[in-house]
């Protein structure tokens, strides 16, 4: 059955006693049907079609209107289907995503979410501070959008303090700080909140979710959704299976990253996982490089713009990522790995230890 709200007729496939966006009634109506009067297989990949194969099946719904769906499972014609709710046309599924973490990252994430057609929910203990994520997205939307097509955007968006109204989340994803128990705290609260049925991803960039999956009861739940910094922008996303993550909570993850319009890569879980793994080494010996003395910051990131026709130069980029984050994932990838080239050079400590963070702080290897 479809349950729908009576105030912003927002939809759900399990009972929900009140909507959470506008505390309307929500009451319970029967899903309508449409029926199948063609197919077409695609089996070649085209831009913003990655993934193959797939279906544009051509439907008749119950009053004489027909639309075309992309299905990626077999229909045979005259098969009677579930027509979409109304407002989920724009993505394969209707969804409710919860974003714990209100930083760069989680307005980010929150930003493509409610753009794809979302319902979002952006959780942070301060409240003031996932207003200021909300002023964020809508200066980031106003640069691109018209005033209707933003409103409409931001009005797919709850800001809360409260863990609790992620109880109807379909998926929640953390995105704090890097720091493992404070991980596991808010996973452990987000088990007891939310419903059974609701897939756990993190955004860690480097820590073991394997050991962060022991916060749930069913360790199963928890995948990793590891976006890029900027992340409306940047096309790839990480998805992690730990030793426990089951392959329901994972082919949900792909599903995400292709309306998100995402290109996925797969990956087990080991320090670093497959970017930072590559990256990080690279950005310590490029500090290194410039703690000799022979040449400046500038030229070591020429060379590498010009030379290797990278978009930004490694420090430039650290700078951006932000020092201490760099730190602590080679800290990571040091103690997984126990491998030296992993070690922190002595000129990121020293930064890291003076507050010099990069654009955060306004002042790394260079001044902002």
């Amino acid at each position: 059955m479809v349950y729908e709200c009576e105030g912003c007729h927002k939809h759900w496939y399990y009972d929900v006693k009140k909507c959470i966006f506008c505390q309307g009634d929500v009451k319970e109506v029967e899903s309508s049907k449409s029926t199948v009067r063609g197919f077409t297989r695609i089996e070649i990949p085209s831009p913003g079609h990655t993934r193959v194969p797939y279906c544009d099946l051509l439907l008749e719904d119950e009053y004489g209107n027909f639309e075309i769906r992309k299905s990626f499972s077999d229909h045979e014609l005259g098969e009677l289907i579930e027509a979409e709710p109304k407002e989920s046309k724009k993505v394969a599924k209707s969804r409710t995503v919860g974003i714990v973490g209100t930083g760069i990252m989680g307005s980010g994430i929150a930003q493509i979410c409610a753009q794809t057609g979302y319902h979002v929910i952006m959780i942070d203990r301060h409240e003031d501070i996932a207003r200021k994520a909300l002023t964020r997205i809508d200066k980031a939307l106003s640069k691109t959008l018209k005033e209707e097509l933003k409103q409409e955007i931001l009005g797919r968006i709850k800001i809360t303090a409260n863990l609790y109204e992620s109880e109807h989340a379909d998926l929640m994803i953390e995105a704090l700080t890097e720091d493992m128990e404070l991980k596991k705290e808010v996973f452990r609260e987000l088990d007891n909140e939310c419903n059974v049925d609701t897939i756990f991803a993190s955004n860690t960039s480097s820590l073991s979710l394997t050991e962060l999956s022991q916060a749930l009861k069913d360790p199963g739940r928890l995948v990793g959704l590891h976006f890029f910094n900027p992340v409306p922008r940047m096309k790839l996303v990480e998805i992690i299976r730990s030793k426990h993550t089951s392959d329901a909570a994972v082919e949900y993850a792909k599903e995400v990253a292709f309306e998100l319009d995402k290109t996925p890569v797969f990956t087990g879980d080991a320090p670093g996982f497959i970017v930072n793994r590559l990256l990080l080494v690279f950005l310590n010996e490029a500090m290194d490089k410039h703690a000799d003395g022979t040449s400046t910051a500038e030229d070591i990131d020429k060379a590498v713009t010009l030379g290797l026709n990278h978009p930004m130069g490694p420090l430039a980029l650290s700078d951006l990522i932000g020092l201490d984050v760099c730190k602590a994932i080679l800290d990571v990838l040091y103690e997984g790995y126990k491998d030296p080239k992993y070690k922190p050079c002595k000129t990121l400590c020293e930064m890291v230890e003076k507050g010099n963070l990069g654009r955060k702080t306004g002042e790394g290897f260079y001044k902002y």
